[in-house]
């Protein structure tokens, strides 16, 4: 009995597995079942911008997610000054990978989920017929990723426009998650230390998300050194989204000075079930989340030796 009972869960979850893998943009919680809900141990892979950072990612068992960003500039080995989405990171606007090619990639390799951080409003318009292009060949979890607000502490880098974003996305590419966030001024080399994300902040949002009539999944990246102290004002925000099943990305600047022992208390306050932490490993290795880090082994590695243990009982 426990033969045929290990059995019928093998093949349940191959078939979850194969109707995940054909769907165009599955939910993370679905591609990669082994986290079973535990968002936080969801593996990263930062600034996917070129070639080399790509190949070294996709041949990673252990990267679950690739973060890539996209600009307007040209091609490394193109003559044309035709501007074009590629990807990169402000103020760069050369690569030797386009949105096109990077996409392209991906979808061969079909074990990776990709967030795909869009910097300003010229680029995202610009990407959106090469996004229903390729839709069908998104066989992966996808992330739109914005700074659609501005944020704390008085931010003044300009958000992408909200409108444009959300409608865009939604038309061109409902099945995608909305990765939707505040733009931030923080860190060392502003001479700031504190900051909150405020109930005015989460009212604004809010409003847009409502006033769009989003119904597509959501998740809000906000950063770490911040949000620690804004543990209501975040349970308010997923509270009061309408959107299917919001979730928050805790992200964090270059040098932020961060308190562990409160983004650990952030995190098993919110739940593990609502909360992607997408931040570098020496980080990662100081929370204290009762053992919701202890993911090392690649999914798709343990996926292969579910499928093979199905099939030898199969057999």
């Amino acid at each position: 009995m426990a033969r045929i009972l290990f059995t019928v869960r093998a093949l349940a979850l191959f078939s979850t597995i194969h109707i995940a893998m054909a769907a165009v943009s599955p939910p993370v919680t679905t591609f990669f079942p082994t986290i079973e809900g535990n968002l936080t141990k969801i593996t990263w892979a930062h600034a996917v911008n070129n070639s080399t950072e790509l190949n070294n990612a996709l041949a990673k068992a252990d990267i679950m997610m690739l973060e890539a960003d996209i600009v307007l500039g040209t091609l490394n080995d193109d003559s044309s000054t035709e501007q074009i989405p590629i990807m990169g990171h402000p103020p760069a606007n050369k690569s030797d990978l386009s949105l096109e090619q990077f996409i392209n990639t991906v979808a061969a390799n079909g074990k990776k989920g990709v967030k795909l951080d869009f910097k300003t409003t010229e680029v995202f318009n610009q990407s959106l017929s090469i996004l229903a292009k390729l839709h069908k060949n998104m066989t992966f979890p996808v992330w739109l990723n914005a700074d659609i607000l501005p944020g704390p502490v008085n931010a003044t880098a300009n958000p992408v426009d909200a409108r444009s974003f959300l409608t865009g996305a939604h038309k061109t590419f409902p099945e995608s998650t909305l990765s939707i966030g505040w733009t931030t001024r923080y860190g060392s080399a502003d001479n700031i230390t504190e900051g909150t994300y405020t109930s005015g902040m989460v009212q604004r949002m809010v409003d847009i998300v409502s006033s769009s009539n989003i119904t597509q999944s959501i998740t809000y990246p906000v950063r770490a050194a911040i949000v620690v102290n804004s543990i209501s004002e975040m349970q308010d925000l997923l509270n009061r989204t309408s959107a299917n099943n919001p979730t928050l990305t805790i992200w964090t600047g270059k040098g932020d000075d961060i308190d562990t022992d409160k983004l650990s208390t952030f995190i098993k306050t919110v739940g593990v079930s609502k909360v992607y932490i997408d931040l570098p490993e020496h980080i990662i290795e100081k929370l204290d989340i009762s053992g919701a880090m202890s993911l090392r082994l690649g999914a798709m590695t343990i996926t292969a030796l579910v499928l093979n243990l199905a099939i030898a009982m199969v057999l």
